[in-house]
């Protein structure tokens, strides 16, 4: 066994930790150049914002207040719109709550919502009635994989325990939780290589394998719930990716060469299938694609 498990560890710090995680390893697969700039230019997304205010509304309500702050401030002219996010009024706010995410009314609302929905939700609580939200795992990589060792990090939304058996839970938001729409999007999203990362960090540190749920709340009302297992075939086929990722990440650094999705050469153009599908059926209406 090898690595600690810190609970409720701020993102700041977490950030900080000089470790390799699963969202940086996971830009290798647009490019290892990608991969270099992002170390200096982190992603910051509305989404994301969104995102950090439902995990904490859900997982640590008594630290929403501490840890968000509401921008309410109206116009001057009695309009009764919400001031823009610039000028005089809002340096002085930002000053005011520094250390804090500044978020929306709308926000805030939504947020609340994702709160309750889950919290309403009796398999998503049977999870989440007892455990430790936003944990930090730090081990490092084994070298029983074949790659040199290596610092790894992971932040997982939530860890349970229930009679012998452990679990890693994950919170998302997803338009349609359904699970021919979430499978998608966890394939799109490479959420595999992301639940093989924490299951065996957890199993580094621990020598126990954990149990991998993802509980899914729809960003739309009436905010739907669905609870998953995740299960070995997917840990095994985000395993492989990710080792194959920490490959290319090793022969990048030995060679000092950080190449773009191009690779220095060219490549034919591949349209998508269903496009060939469309050309023919406006073939056989006797209708021309516009030029």
């Amino acid at each position: 066994m090898d690595g600690q498990i810190t609970s409720r560890v701020p993102f700041d710090v977490y950030r900080d930790i000089d470790a390799l995680n699963m969202s940086r390893l996971k830009e290798i697969e647009r490019s290892p150049k990608r991969f270099v700039w992002r170390a200096t230019h982190p992603l910051v997304t509305k989404p994301l914002t969104l995102g950090k205010a439902a995990h904490c509304a859900v997982l640590e309500p008594e630290r929403f207040d501490q840890d968000f702050v509401i921008w309410d401030k109206l116009t001057k002219n009695g309009s009764g719109n919400i001031a823009p996010r610039s000028g005089e009024q809002w340096e002085k706010f930002k000053a005011e709550n520094v250390g804090k995410s500044i978020i929306t009314v709308e926000e805030r609302n939504f947020a609340m919502a994702m709160q309750a929905a889950v919290r309403a939700d009796p398999v998503a609580m049977k999870y989440l009635e007892v455990g430790d939200p936003e944990v930090t795992m730090e081990w490092d990589l084994s070298e029983s994989w074949g790659l040199p060792p290596r610092r790894c990090k992971a932040r997982a939304d939530w860890l349970t325990r229930m009679e012998d058996q452990r679990y890693v839970i994950g919170l998302k938001t997803a338009m349609d939780c359904r699970e021919f729409a979430f499978g998608a999007a966890a394939a799109r999203y490479g959420y595999a290589l992301q639940w093989a990362w924490y299951h065996d960090g957890y199993r580094t540190i621990t020598g126990i394998a954990p149990r991998m749920k993802e509980i899914v709340v729809e960003s739309a009302p009436p905010h739907e719930v669905m609870v998953y297992n995740v299960t070995e075939d997917i840990l095994l086929e985000g395993r492989d990716r990710y080792l194959e990722l920490l490959k290319i990440l090793g022969e990048c650094e030995t060679s000092g060469k950080w190449p773009g999705p191009g690779g220095d050469t060219e490549h034919d153009l591949t349209l998508p299938t269903w496009y060939y599908g469309q050309q023919d059926d406006l073939n056989e209406l006797g209708l021309e694609a516009a030029a």
